[in-house]
């Protein structure tokens, strides 16, 4: 069994299309073909049931998937501590940041990083709460920013700050002059949120129900600055995290506080336990601190 197997063996696993792994593993799909049907050969029974043009793990595959990526996860970290060894600052370093952090806090840590480590190539990927927990885990992900404590996976955390939700508005919303409200006196204004796929929108969901109140979702949306734009445009409301305006007061939104309860979340680094942290990952991780020192003294 040579490495190349295993790693075909994962493009398959990963995608469940062999045109489509033929393309992430740049080979053609007859020869990829060819490379699992050794693979499978070697261990003596089926990893894949093909059915038609659709392609499912078997159980056996399962348990290959499981022990494959442990594979390369080991030599990546291999790889990783003998660069940090003899000194290569270099490599790519994929890192998965909530919407908000990566529309005002990335910007100017990605800057300082890149200064600092020019032969680093950071990859910043705006994902979901959840996207980035499972990228960490899995060690797709090197690190990630997001929620503290960690909802779906067990990680390691580094806490950086925590922030409320706000109910932000247009300055000609009827409620402009509000300092604060409770969630109960919004039952019945129509809000623009995020969709429930996106953990904001699950505290939302959770806070409401708190306060034995429903919220009436005039329109639901995937991204923020999308969100932001609409309430300018149509004078509704919106709930989302303070940050979610900038690092700058607005002259066109004002964020008011809500109580009753207060929507909060945790931000944080997030790490796979156990996991070898690189030197840009370290790197990556002080100069994340220091900006959020600076934003949130």
């Amino acid at each position: 069994m040579e490495l190349r197997h295993i790693r075909y063996f994962l493009a398959v696993a990963e995608t469940l299309h062999f045109r489509r792994a033929a393309e992430r593993a740049a080979v053609s799909q007859p020869a990829l073909s060819q490379q699992i049907k050794q693979l499978e050969e070697e261990i003596g029974t089926p990893l894949f049931d093909r059915l038609g043009r659709a392609v499912q793990l078997t159980r056996a595959g399962a348990i290959f998937m499981e022990h494959a990526r442990r594979v390369i996860r080991e030599l990546e970290s291999a790889q990783a501590a003998i660069a940090a060894e003899e000194g290569l600052q270099c490599g790519t370093l994929p890192v998965g940041v909530l919407q908000t952090v990566s529309a005002y806090l990335i910007p100017e840590i990605v800057s300082r990083f890149a200064q600092a480590h020019p032969r680093v190539s950071l990859r910043v990927e705006e994902l979901s709460g959840r996207q980035i927990e499972e990228g960490v885990a899995s060690g797709r992900l090197d690190a990630g920013i997001g929620f503290v404590p960690p909802l779906f996976e067990p990680l390691d955390t580094d806490p950086l700050f925590e922030e409320d939700l706000v109910l932000i508005i247009p300055q000609r919303h009827r409620l402009a002059g509000r300092l604060r409200i409770a969630l109960a006196d919004l039952a019945g204004e129509p809000l623009v949120l995020l969709s429930q796929m996106y953990c904001v929108r699950q505290l939302i969901d959770e806070s409401f129900q708190k306060a034995d109140v429903s919220p009436t979702v005039a329109i639901e949306m995937n991204s923020i600055e999308g969100i932001l734009a609409t309430i300018r445009a149509s004078a509704r409301a919106t709930i989302l995290p303070r940050l979610s305006l900038g690092l700058k007061p607005t002259s066109q939104l004002r964020a008011i506080g809500l109580t009753n309860p207060t929507p909060r979340r945790g931000v944080g680094l997030l790490w796979r336990p156990g996991s070898y942290r690189s030197p840009a990952a370290r790197a990556f991780a002080e100069h994340t601190h220091a900006v959020v020192a600076e934003y949130f003294p």
